[in-house]
């Protein structure tokens, strides 16, 4: 399966989350750009780029890429969610999308 980013869907969810996606948020958690992806297994998930938090401790600021699921809310499975933040941390945009071949 290709792993690509899915810009309609992107566009659905920003509108149906407008508040997670406000300015003051992604000026907060210092995020450069969102990608709507598929996994290999079909499941939905944001892929941020972020500089979020990766500054603490005197180290200098790095991009990196982080992962969210994407729900349905449950009254309305036409409105979609961002759910929770992944554990995982990846360097690059690759990496991402191998994670997300295999799962």
């Amino acid at each position: 399966m290709k792993i690509a980013n899915n810009k309609y869907m992107l566009k659905k969810l920003i509108a149906d989350n407008s508040d997670w996606f406000s300015k003051g948020n992604k000026r907060f958690f210092n995020d450069s750009q969102y990608f709507f992806m598929y996994s290999g297994a079909g499941n939905r998930y944001l892929v941020r780029s972020t500089y979020a938090w990766s500054d603490m401790f005197g180290q200098p600021a790095r991009l990196h890429y982080r992962i969210n699921t994407i729900t349905e809310k449950q009254d309305n499975p036409d409105i979609l969610q961002v759910g929770s933040l992944l554990d995982d941390e990846f360097k690059t945009l690759d990496d991402v999308k191998n994670w997300l071949k295999q799962n």
